[in-house]
């Protein structure tokens, strides 16, 4: 079904800002991406999809709204991999959407695999944080023949009860959405990053960060289309994958879990690992809910240990 994509002008300035601020922040980690346009041809939609390196071929599904940047750091550690990042609707300056206009599962599945055909890839190893991660599950239980490995960065989605925690739950409820998230955008880019301490990551985490990824933060929510797509995914919510679903992901999985992440504990974390037949669960300690941020090599050295076994 064709829906109303949201497009962006390539001359607004904040879309400028962004596209800079994204660039800083790749530079900044030493990643050279090349840009790709795969439409979604169901929806009409332009997803962009960032290409880095070479070698044998690494899908990112990142979480949020759909921005790759956050992952930059991570991405910097995959040496020797042919990154395919994909910027999900509404996110990383693809086109953005109503997603309350979709089947969300039939979507999500779609999107992956229009992406993956578009590369001629036939089976891959997927890396996916948050809700990516809810979207990779999907793909693997759907089209189990299209993923080799998972690879799952902090509460994977809406899973097994896990989620946002209360103060976010109570954000992202409509009509109220679209007012809070007006109040809490930050007027002053040196701000951007504080709404990671509610996702359990430190004020010390957060002042070591470079700071084009602070601009990326700013930027982006700036966009035009980024209220309506990040509000109308919230409103359009994952349903819950539960545990016997999860016993159908057969895939070899990989699950990085932050102790600090307020979207699922250690002990949600581990019943996660259990349901699924064949998944290695490690925590991060210290870490938020992008647990990377705080252990970019030790997150880097287990995933690619893991790729490496299978």
């Amino acid at each position: 079904m064709k829906v109303d994509p949201l497009t962006l002008n390539d001359n607004d300035p904040n879309v400028i800002a962004a596209r800079d601020a994204e660039k800083q922040l790749f530079d900044f980690y030493g990643l050279q991406a090349t840009d790709h346009y795969v439409l979604l041809p169901d929806e009409g939609i332009r997803v962009k999809v960032s290409e880095i390196g070479t070698g044998e071929p690494l899908v990112i599904v990142p979480g949020n709204t759909g921005d790759v940047f956050p992952l930059a750091s991570l991405l910097a550690q995959f040496k020797g991999r042919r990154i395919i990042a994909i910027n999900r609707p509404g996110g990383g300056l693809s086109e953005g959407m109503d997603h309350n206009t979709v089947d969300i599962r039939r979507f999500a599945v779609k999107t992956i695999e229009t992406v993956l055909n578009s590369f001629k890839l036939e089976k891959v190893d997927i890396v996916a944080h948050s809700m990516g991660a809810h979207w990779s599950l999907w793909l693997a239980m759907d089209c189990p023949e299209r993923v080799n490995s998972l690879t799952l960065l902090g509460n994977p989605g809406n899973v097994m009860k896990g989620g946002p925690p209360f103060l976010l739950r109570l954000i992202i409820k409509p009509p109220l959405n679209k007012i809070f998230f007006k109040l809490l955008m930050p007027t002053d880019k040196s701000k951007a990053l504080r709404s990671l301490k509610t996702m359990g990551h430190s004020s010390q985490t957060l002042a070591a960060q470079p700071k084009a990824l602070g601009d990326c933060y700013y930027y982006f929510r700036l966009l035009p289309h980024y209220l309506i797509s990040f509000t109308s995914l919230m409103e359009n919510m994952a349903p819950i994958i539960d545990e016997q679903q999860l016993k159908q992901v057969k895939q070899p999985t990989l699950f990085l879990l932050g102790t600090k992440d307020t979207f699922a504990s250690v002990e949600t974390g581990g019943r996660i690992a259990v349901a699924m037949p064949n998944c290695a669960f490690h925590t991060i300690s210290g870490a938020g809910h992008l647990p990377w941020m705080e252990s970019s090599e030790e997150c880097g050295d287990l995933i690619m240990s893991f790729l490496a076994k299978h």
